[in-house]
């Protein structure tokens, strides 16, 4: 189990909460469930309800769609994770699309936090400046997904 100040330090440090305000990290760590995967785990799958965000907190995880492979953060299957705080299943914080449109699938031992999407929006909403920031790196988060790598 991590602690708090450790789950706040993870959640600083991925891209999606960077600049965020010390009480909001805060309350989002609080929301924070924690979850060991083992390889070959379907973390989600196309069509689930999309109901948390995920931040890898250590380990590799890919996600597939239905056109093919999409990689997290550009990492092909057999890379290793450089950096922990990757955030997966944004798709829980749009809440116009709540289903899964792909596969989160762990290809090693993972240690992962899920957020409830709609308590973490809540928490945004009532910090505009954090909410602000979330919002605008979930829009750059989201484009990155289907933007062809090089």
């Amino acid at each position: 189990m991590l602690a708090t100040e450790q789950i706040n330090e993870t959640l600083r440090h991925s891209d999606l909460f960077k600049g965020c305000s010390d009480e909001t990290l805060t309350h989002i760590a609080k929301l924070a469930k924690e979850h060991d995967y083992q390889m070959g785990d379907v973390i989600y799958d196309i069509g689930d309800d999309a109901t948390d965000v995920y931040v890898l907190v250590n380990g590799i995880v890919t996600f597939i769609n239905r056109s093919g492979l999409v990689f997290i953060n550009n990492l092909t299957p057999m890379q290793q994770v450089l950096k922990n705080s990757m955030i997966f299943g944004w798709a829980a914080l749009v809440p116009e699309y709540p289903k899964r449109l792909g596969r989160a699938q762990v290809l090693e031992k993972s240690h992962i936090l899920s957020i409830d999407g709609k308590q973490l929006l809540a928490i945004v909403d009532r910090d505009t400046q954090s909410g602000y920031l979330v919002m605008k790196r979930l829009c750059s988060l989201i484009a990155g997904t289907f933007v062809e790598r090089p």
